[in-house]
């Protein structure tokens, strides 16, 4: 407990040293988080036509700024695969494993409880308190999934910027399934997002959401298995 605990000191002071890491992490959050409460409602004035998707604005907001997290998290990774810091891991107490499982937590549990205070804002009134739960734990884990894609597919920080971008665009591409009324949108489900974003609409509309969560927690758990093993392949191996 104590070494992550001096981990976690370490990491804090490689995030404020870096203003692109704190900007992102604390920053964007609070820009986001804003935004939902004061810009929205406005704009919800000014045009009637974007409170029908009140709900599906938060959602991707809140999709946005948890992928930002995992960003973060990522570059760290990326900054200490070039300083041989993870190799390195293979002969200390810590231990790969234990390490990788506290970067990847300690992202999550930021993802999460940003989730869960995006969720609890104004036009979501609709989420209880376990599906209000349920969704900011699914939305959070899209920050590993974020995290271990950026440093699997990239071999440095700017890369990793790129590729993020990229993400960024992919993860979005599910909203376009709430404009199309048939079964071809299904063909979205392979985004592990897709399946959060019909849990949260689901549980608003009144219905149950069971088939979206399992869903959720199933592709993302694919997601996250696959991802994680192929970092350890192109890392450790």
């Amino acid at each position: 407990m104590e070494k992550l605990l001096r981990l976690a000191r370490l990491d804090l002071n490689m995030i404020l040293r870096e203003q692109m890491l704190w900007f992102m992490l604390f920053v964007v959050p609070a820009l986001q988080f804003c935004m939902a409460l004061l810009l929205l409602p406005w704009l919800e004035q000014r045009f009637p036509v974007l409170a029908g998707y009140h709900s599906l604005i938060l959602m991707l907001v809140t999709l946005q700024v948890v992928s930002s997290i995992g960003f973060v998290v990522a570059s760290m990774l990326l900054d200490e695969r070039d300083e041989q810091v993870l190799t390195a891991l293979r002969t200390m107490p810590v231990g790969v494993n234990t390490f990788l499982f506290y970067r990847l937590s300690i992202g999550t549990l930021m993802a999460g409880l940003f989730s869960f205070s995006m969720l609890s804002a104004p036009g979501l009134e609709g989420l209880g308190g376990a599906a209000r739960l349920t969704a900011a734990f699914l939305f959070a884990s899209t920050a590993p999934i974020t995290t271990l894609a950026l440093a699997t597919l990239s071999s440095n920080k700017v890369e990793g910027l790129a590729v993020y971008k990229g993400l960024s665009l992919i993860l979005m591409v599910p909203a376009g399934s709430f404009f199309i009324h048939s079964w071809v949108q299904y063909a979205l489900g392979i985004v592990p997002v897709y399946w959060v974003l019909h849990y949260v609409d689901t549980v608003l509309a009144g219905d149950a959401a069971l088939k979206e969560m399992i869903m959720a927690i199933g592709t993302h758990a694919l997601a996250l298995t696959l991802l994680f093993r192929l970092f350890k392949w192109r890392v450790f191996s």
